[in-house]
């Protein structure tokens, strides 16, 4: 499963991204991208968009803009950096 994490800039949220498919063992591709590029990158097949805590408000403006599921990273585990615990979540909403 290929996902977009978004946020404002993808900087610490490109660390993220690489927890979170370093704690998937394969099974997810993820990638972060900032608020004013994710369209730029939605021809690469991702499959499921994650928004940052930070931009949260923007989440139905997201979903407007495409046709995959978006949800939002919880705080709890984005101010930590916990790529497994939101793996996990990942695969109890998805199916995984």
């Amino acid at each position: 499963m290929k996902v977009m994490l978004v946020c404002n800039a993808g900087m610490s949220t490109g660390i993220l991204a690489k927890k979170i498919e370093e704690a998937s063992e394969g099974k997810l591709e993820c990638k972060a991208y900032g608020e004013a590029e994710y369209l730029d990158h939605m021809d690469e097949g991702y499959q499921l968009i994650l928004i940052g805590p930070q931009i949260r408000h923007l989440k139905g403006q997201i979903e407007e803009s495409v046709d995959i599921p978006v949800d939002t990273i919880p705080p709890q585990y984005y101010g930590i950096m916990n790529g497994k615990a939101i793996f996990q979540e990942i695969q109890k909403k998805y199916n995984i």
